[in-house]
């Protein structure tokens, strides 16, 4: 089974990224995809030793340092949309829009296109898991916990592309 992390939404709880860290870990994840709002470098140095896929995010104030921190530890990240290929799955990943409409339309525009395999998005801190025609569209919630119930991540099975949702704790 190969399978991908994705987070999104952090803002900086170094706490929950340490535990999210060490599933991942156990999990012998492939990659980490994170959707947005890392916030500051030093919080992404808790990913260190994961192949990272990332955009910014709104909260994201630090980019610059952001940038240098992403390339000592080989991670991709950029402004949003990223489009790349991971375990031979073509992925589009970016953070959100201006408002939860505009997000909506962008997530739904970029699954309709099928051009992807996975559509990743955030912002919203709510999850959201579901198929649009053969497209899996994922918001993994938010790991901080913050404006949601629960922190949480999504674990996504590259060959087949169940989703299995996982709360930090």
């Amino acid at each position: 089974m190969r399978r991908v992390a994705v987070v999104s939404d952090s803002h900086d709880r170094v706490d929950n990224l340490r535990r999210f860290a060490e599933e991942a870990r156990r999990e012998a994840v492939e990659a980490v995809i994170h959707a947005g709002d890392i916030v500051s470098p030093f919080a992404l140095r808790e990913l260190k030793g994961f192949k990272i896929y990332a955009v910014f995010g709104n909260n994201d104030g630090e980019k610059l340092l952001l940038s240098r921190v992403a390339g000592e530890l080989g991670a991709t990240l950029v402004e949003q949309p990223l489009f790349t290929s991971i375990g031979g799955r073509d992925v589009a990943v970016v953070h959100g829009a201006s408002s939860p409409e505009l997000t909506a339309k962008l997530v739904e525009a970029l699954a309709r296109s099928n051009l992807f395999s996975i559509v990743v998005y955030g912002h919203t801190h709510k999850l959201d898991v579901r198929r649009v025609g053969e497209t899996l569209v994922v918001n993994p919630g938010t790991l901080s916990g913050y404006l949601a119930d629960k922190a949480t991540y999504a674990l996504v099975d590259l060959d087949t592309l169940e989703v299995e949702i996982v709360e930090v704790g």
